[in-house]
């Protein structure tokens, strides 16, 4: 009797312990986290970024999925694919927001900013025996504006069509592009990059294909925004980009950078991965120095012109406030719950 007790009872105890394993692997959350193309120097920014979040003991698993970047990720955030994303640019977050330009059709109001990573320019590299000198020197010229679907891509072709430059535009993979370019089956390639540096994964190709950067003239950068508001430019002074000194003065667009997610992402997940993020950017740096020097919480609201701007995710308000940051009325969402 005493022995078939202990079996009861051990039965009974093998039952909780198994119910609370079970209890705490459904209190993790799990998230599927857009990227970019796995060749791509920005990928390492995802890797490390992903890293610090699940590192930080939150209750959060973040997965890395290899993508095509700021349109795809948006459009299978929306499906419900991807929990939120990071390689997005403003631009591009605030056109599904609006349902305009390339999200004509499919506004997408749930759409919440996370936070920054930096500003970079979609710059325009050409082989230097090319003798592409400038944008409208492209005219008639095999070029990859970036890869399918990314939002560098569709803005180089929207400004060849204000323009009216006639480039031949080869959207491809990243890898495919390079290949391309040291085939000589096309003169350049659009590559994001930091302000004041080539991308990374370009210095080793520039050993053995010698490259440059071009931009717009001014003239240029206005007749572009008067048709596209939204899609911002910076002057960039000859000797600026380390390793090109001789590109320049030239006008490159420069959109904001960061990550996004949906209201679908409670707000107490995202002020969790984004404190994650924030706490672990020592490390995310020494990955990708490109985001040296940015503040991924306050630079949103400091850069963000009026009217250029998508709702922050509440958890990026809590977790502002919380920094003492001043987060100004039309960024935060009406989901916001004062913490």
């Amino acid at each position: 009797m005493r022995k078939r007790s202990l079996v009861l009872m051990a039965a009974v105890v093998a039952m909780f312990l198994f119910a609370g394993g079970s209890l705490a692997a459904d209190d993790t959350v799990y998230l599927n986290m857009g990227s970019t193309s796995s060749t791509s120097g920005l990928y390492a920014w995802c890797v490390t970024g992903a890293a610090v979040m699940n590192k930080a003991d939150i209750g959060v698993r973040v997965t890395v999925v290899e993508s095509g970047a700021a349109l795809d990720n948006l459009r299978r955030m929306k499906e419900g694919t991807f929990d939120f994303a990071f390689c997005v640019d403003l631009p591009s977050a605030m056109q599904m927001y609006k349902g305009m330009d390339s999200f004509e059709g499919e506004q997408w109001q749930d759409v919440r900013w996370l936070f920054v990573r930096n500003i970079i320019a979609d710059r325009v590299y050409v082989r230097e025996d090319s003798g592409v000198k400038n944008w409208a020197d492209l005219a008639g010229k095999s070029f990859c504006p970036g890869m399918p679907g990314s939002s560098g891509a569709n803005y180089m072709m929207k400004i060849d069509e204000v323009l009216g430059t006639g480039v031949k535009f080869r959207p491809a993979a990243y890898g495919d592009a390079i290949t391309l370019l040291q085939q000589k089956q096309i003169v350049g390639l659009q590559k994001s990059s930091t302000l004041d540096a080539m991308d990374s994964s370009l210095m080793e190709v520039n050993l053995t294909t010698p490259i440059t950067a071009i931009g717009f003239t001014e003239e240029e950068v206005e007749k572009v925004r008067e048709v596209y508001p939204y899609l911002n430019f910076l002057k960039t002074e000859k000797g600026v980009i380390k390793q090109l000194p001789e590109a320049g003065p030239m006008y490159e667009e420069c959109p904001i950078v960061g990550a996004v997610a949906s209201t679908r992402m409670s707000q107490e997940t995202a002020y969790k991965i984004i404190k994650a993020y924030v706490e672990g950017f020592e490390e995310v740096a020494a990955a990708y120095p490109g985001v040296k020097g940015w503040d991924p919480i306050a630079d949103y609201f400091k850069y963000v012109a009026p009217g250029g701007e998508i709702p922050a995710h509440a958890g990026l308000v809590q977790y502002a406030k919380e920094q003492g940051i001043e987060v100004p009325e039309r960024f935060i969402p009406a989901e916001y719950e004062e913490k």
